[in-house]
């Protein structure tokens, strides 16, 4: 079986944008979490998230080919440009067919869901506004990633909630070793908006975390979710294509797993027997132990449920020789959103060819309840060889992504 490689990174964070940027946030632990001032937020239980107040999507593209995108779309085609740039592949007649666009969403664009519904009631069928329509769809970053870059290969699009970029990165693995694509625009991406911060804040979910203007944030720890937003692209081709074109290798995707407990639509996996199951088979696909994993990238979340079932599950798993376990939970820096494995997954790749580990926490903060600060530890550098990124979502499902140096 061919490795993977993984040769180009696009990325629009709330942490930074561009991929320059994101790993600098990365690195020094930098928060993307801050008030929100892009809409009112005065009756709901939290005003902040990680959302994305520096992005131009002029920087990347005309405005004729944006000015219609969603702002969902809008990141993601500009994370894809950066990502081929960035990839070296130029896109010609003779390959256009041959790339797949991959792409995992939870919610699209909720924002023009919302407009053009509003548009609806308003103005009745006649007098909705049609061009509102095509980002409606869940698919819609995808098509213009594909649309923008004229490409016309393999185009689907995952919506798993928390884990549907990992749902897009096990598939365009797939399309790879079946010789049905030669390359994979492979992406996660979602937007924030006030529907959508509306809805979780009437599920009573969020974390109830109040800001003034300038104020530090002080999230609740175990205290619910803290939203987040933006885009992350990777560039996968096969191991010996890429070696061949003299490509930049980030790093390889040697093992991905997705497994499904049992549990109801809008919780957690109880006990977490799938977390523990798509872990170890990860390690095992890979062919490793456990004492081979140099960093552990979490999906810790502000969510007492999830934290505190990866911190029991972690904890049996790395038991032997690990009494001071150190885990790094990205999303306490950028918040949770649908589409933030890939943008995840560049931070452990980026990590692992800078040979710079991710900053890290002790694994027992996941398990910490109420206002305590607790210390982000920036490691010093030093040989990193393989990654372990766990990814869970609320419905149950669960998994493992295994990344390693060439």
């Amino acid at each position: 079986m061919d490795d993977i490689a993984i040769t180009g990174i696009g990325i629009i964070s709330s942490m930074g944008i561009g991929k320059d940027a994101f790993w600098s946030g990365c690195r020094n632990a930098r928060t993307g979490i801050k008030r929100i001032t892009s809409f009112e937020t005065d009756s709901f239980s939290s005003n902040v998230a990680g959302w994305i107040d520096d992005f131009d999507p002029g920087q990347f593209m005309p405005r004729r080919s944006y000015r219609r995108m969603s702002r969902v779309s809008r990141m993601a085609v500009a994370a894809s440009v950066e990502a081929l740039e960035d990839s070296g592949i130029t896109i010609a007649d003779g390959n256009k067919d041959s790339i797949a666009v991959i792409m995992g969403t939870a919610y699209g664009s909720s924002a023009h869901v919302e407009d053009f519904f509003v548009s609806l009631l308003r103005d009745g069928p006649r007098g909705a506004q049609p061009f509102l329509f095509p980002e409606t769809v869940p698919n819609a970053p995808a098509s213009q990633i594909a649309i923008f870059h004229g490409i016309t290969g393999p185009n689907s699009t995952f919506c798993q909630n928390e884990i549907s970029a990992e749902s897009a990165l096990l598939y365009g693995r797939t399309l790879l070793l079946q010789g049905i694509a030669d390359t994979v625009i492979v992406g996660g991406a979602d937007e924030l908006s006030e529907m959508q911060y509306s809805c979780y804040n009437a599920l009573d979910i969020l974390n109830r975390t109040k800001a003034a203007e300038g104020e530090s944030i002080s999230p609740e720890m175990g205290g619910g979710l803290i939203l987040g937003e933006g885009a992350g692209i990777l560039i996968m081709e096969r191991l010996n294509s890429a070696i061949e074109r003299g490509a930049t290798i980030y790093g390889l995707l040697r093992a991905a797993t997705i497994t499904g407990g049992i549990t109801s639509p809008s919780h957690y996996e109880t006990g977490g027997k799938e977390m523990k199951r798509a872990i170890t088979l990860a390690i095992k696909e890979a062919g490793m132990s456990s004492e081979e994993i140099d960093q552990i990238s979490v999906s810790a979340n502000f969510s007492g449920n999830l934290d505190e079932t990866e911190y029991r599950i972690l904890g049996a798993i790395f038991a032997e020789g690990r009494e001071n376990l150190k885990v790094s939970p990205l999303k306490y820096l950028m918040g949770t959103f649908g589409g933030a494995g890939t943008t995840r997954a560049a931070a452990a790749l980026l990590s692992l060819h800078h040979h710079l580990p991710l900053p890290t926490v002790a694994a027992e903060t996941l398990k910490t309840r109420g206002r305590q600060p607790f210390e982000w530890n920036i490691p010093p550098a030093g040989v990193e060889e393989a990654a372990l990124m766990t990814s869970s979502t609320f419905g149950g499902g669960s998994s493992g992504l295994i990344f390693t140096r060439l």
